[in-house]
């Protein structure tokens, strides 16, 4: 079924209505307990005053604590580094400048190569611009160095020299930093900033780094003699300009920054602690407790209510789709909505009241075991599908996980209560079933208890009351749902698998009169009951309850049963009958097998299968024989006289049904059945009913037929399977005797 068509489906359902109308309540009922959950009692005292009763915390409450908030915030503050800008333009100019000087250098060793030292510097002055005019000391001493390597190592000594940047005057630390490092942002020509972190040891002013330019031009120059040094230095040393700042506006940006990411240093007062016990004086540090919890009690937030519809709105669109697209695999009743309401509403009270109690009486615990999760999911799950049991788990487990307000350990282990209680009861047909079902159900939560107190290193003792209350709880629940379901039975008129089974009872009365007065329809019974349930099997729908269908399906022929072919025409008045008044009265067993189930208190849906099981089809035979009859009488023939009132199946069930009570009968007329006949028949009768219409509300897809065929087709060939033919007494007292004889 498509979303848009499922839509318009929903308006006319009333069951679908009503879901919503359900849902819609319990989300409103759901949203004020919670609410009222975290609204706890408030207390008046003063310090000094004696308190009047025991004072606990009504639930997990996390509190700012604003001294300790300060404190981080300022040692945030002071290990903050302090940032600076280093120019790095300033640089690339001083190794332009240097490149000018040192390729004058080269080109008068080039050109004088052996001259007077006096003559080399007269030349180097003219080729150097004002601003590189230096002492004969120093040009003697560039021009004394091996000219391949002053280029290379004048570079060097700049470049070190300005690594971390030069500083104008010494750093006094004006905001009182106490980070034992820098932030270096370097600004060159690109836009991109680039940042590093260095030690405050490595700041130097202009200052320091002249006395240290000789000391680097003696570890990076090659065995430079004291001229060199002096000459190499004096030129550096006059090319220092500083070019690192400390940036006080970005450094206090980032401290402010860095503050107000400081998250509120929080405590938690936990859920049961004890504030105060009755007769105790109230002090300074018990009443700021009390005041958190009152502001607590008093405000729930509007947020939180806001998220809490929200969130449920959203359970709502997902189950109104799953509603909508998947109705005929979840409403499988129109009492279904208000069971499911009912059982949601209880649990939703109880686990509110739980959840207040929890801390005074049941300290220790784990919460979500006190709860009967399971309970609600095995009910569902055994009454209607384990879809519509899932579905409502989920909404189970989401109230759970907001009442416990998240707990990890709470979440998990109703997420397992659901999960398991849907399929711990799968397969449930007795009543020691149910023990079985419990038992499994508290091994898998004892095993969640284990697998979260070792997590939580919680003490064996902890977890060892833990587990007995895993198996205990598993035990209650089934115990519990056995006993519900008489209840739900009773109230509700609703027909759960114990019911079926009941009625699959082959030894109750219907069946014995059955046996007694129509024989062949009690064999044709059993038949299609077999085929149908295996049929339902192999589609995935409800195999118990198409084989109860099957058996009671005919149960209109117990009276007038020799009138049916089955059973033998015996009766003398059948050949009196005209073809319409024959018809007439086996077309009466539909509503004879109604009356008769309405009195022997059958369940609807037990009831349908009589009412749907031919659908709408004419009974070819008849309206055959009537139209000869008329050819010499000249009487107008109706077809719809010949026809089955109908309703057409609704479920597959009742389809399964109709097509296995049609196939059944066909196989009696076959002559030495074989595979191949019983194939063609079958494909036969499933493509006259597909082609009829018979099928159309039945939510059966051309998959499901094809497996039904299959199906239908295996237990006929275990029926009509050829047998060897056992050879007669004469047979063999004959080749006894010629054994005996020798011949």
């Amino acid at each position: 079924m498509s979303f848009k068509r499922g839509i318009e489906f929903a308006l006319k359902k009333k069951s679908i209505r009503l879901s919503f109308i359900y849902t819609i309540v319990v989300i409103v009922s759901a949203t004020a307990l919670l609410t009222i959950n975290r609204t706890g009692a408030t207390y008046n005292y003063e310090a000094g005053d004696i308190a009047r009763e025991d004072i606990r915390a009504p639930m997990n409450i996390e509190y700012p604590v604003a001294l300790e908030t300060e404190i981080e915030k300022s040692r945030i503050a002071e290990s903050m580094p302090a940032v600076f800008d280093l120019n790095e333009s300033i640089v690339e100019d001083k190794l332009k400048i240097c490149n000018i000087l040192c390729e004058a250098v080269i080109k008068v060793k080039q050109q004088m190569p052996d001259t007077n030292p006096f003559k080399q510097v007269l030349l180097l002055r003219t080729m150097l611009p004002d601003y590189l005019q230096y002492s004969d000391k120093v040009l003697i001493g560039l021009l004394q160095y091996d000219e391949q390597l002053l280029h290379r190592d004048m570079n060097k000594v700049i470049l070190q020299v300005y690594n971390n940047g030069i500083l104008e005057k010494q750093y006094t630390n004006p905001l009182k930093l106490k980070s034992n490092f820098i932030v270096i942002r370097v600004i060159g020509n690109t836009s991109e900033l680039k940042e590093k972190q260095v030690s405050i040891d490595a700041l130097y002013d202009i200052n320091k780094i002249k006395t240290l330019v000789p000391v680097i031009c003696k570890e990076v120059c090659n065995q430079p003699s004291n001229e060199v040094v002096y000459a190499i230095s004096s030129v550096v040393i006059s090319l220092l300009q500083p070019n690192l700042f400390f940036n006080e506006e970005e450094t206090k940006k980032r401290i402010t920054d860095a503050i107000q990411s400081v998250k509120p240093v929080m405590r938690v007062i936990k859920k049961g602690q004890s504030i105060a016990r009755e007769g105790d004086t109230i002090t300074e540090d018990v009443l700021k407790k009390i005041n958190i919890i009152n502001k607590n009690s008093r405000f729930s937030g509007f947020s939180f209510v806001l998220g809490l519809l929200l969130t449920q709105l959203g359970f709502l669109v997902i189950f109104g789709y799953f509603l909508i697209t998947y109705y005929t695999n979840l409403v499988v009743d129109n009492k279904m909505p208000l069971i499911v309401f009912t059982l949601v509403m209880a649990f939703i009270i109880i686990t509110f009241f739980m959840a207040r109690w929890q801390g005074r009486v049941f300290e220790g615990l784990f919460f979500p075991l006190l709860l009967p999760i399971p309970l609600i999911t095995m009910i569902l799950a055994i009454m209607y599908n384990i879809h519509i049991a899932m579905l409502i788990g989920m909404y189970v487990v989401f109230f759970v996980a907001i009442i416990t307000k998240g707990d990890f350990t709470s979440l998990l282990l109703a997420f397992s209560s659901a999960l398991s209680g849907v399929f711990v009861v799968g397969d449930v047909e007795r009543r020691s079933d149910f023990l079985r079902g419990g038992f499994t159900l508290g091994l898998i939560n004892s095993v969640i208890v284990i697998s979260v107190g070792l997590m939580h290193e919680l003490s064996f003792a902890m977890i060892l009351n833990n587990i007995g209350l895993a198996f205990v709880s598993g035990i209650i629940n089934a115990i519990v749902v056995f006993g519900v379901f008489p209840i739900y039975e009773n109230l509700f008129g609703v027909t759960t698998k114990f019911k079926l089974l009941e009625l699959s009872d082959l030894n109750a009365p219907i069946f014995r009169e059955m046996l007694i007065k129509a024989p062949g329809t009690y064999n044709h019974s059993i038949m299609v009951a077999t085929l149908a349930e295996s049929a339902c099997k192999e589609i995935g729908a409800n195999a118990l309850l198409a084989r109860v269908g099957g058996y009671y399906h005919d149960i209109g022929k117990i009276q007038d049963a020799n009138f049916y072919i089955e059973n033998k025409v015996t009766d003398p008045r059948a050949k009196k009958l005209s073809a319409l008044e024959y018809c007439k009265l086996i077309i009466s067993h539909v509503e004879k097998g109604v009356e008769l189930a309405r009195k022997n208190n059958l369940p609807e849906m037990v009831i349908d299968f009589i009412r749907e099981h031919h659908g709408q089809t004419v009974m070819t035979y008849f309206y055959h024989q009537a139209l000869e009859e008329s050819g010499a009488s000249g009487d107008i023939i109706q077809k719809s006289d010949f026809q089955y009132p109908g309703p057409k199946p609704h479920t597959r069930e009742t389809a399964v049904v109709m097509l296995a009570d049609a196939i059944e009968a066909a196989t009696r007329s076959i002559q030495e059945p074989t595979i191949e006949k019983l194939e063609s028949l079958i494909k036969r009768i499933i493509n006259n009913r597909l082609n009829e219409g018979d099928l159309e509300r039945a939510d059966i897809t051309m998959s499901d037929l094809n497996r039904i065929q299959h199906s239908i087709l295996q237990v006929l060939q275990g029926i009509f399977h050829s047998r060897i033919e056992y050879p007669t007494n004469d047979e063999i007292n004959r080749l006894e005797q010629r054994s005996q004889y020798g011949h």
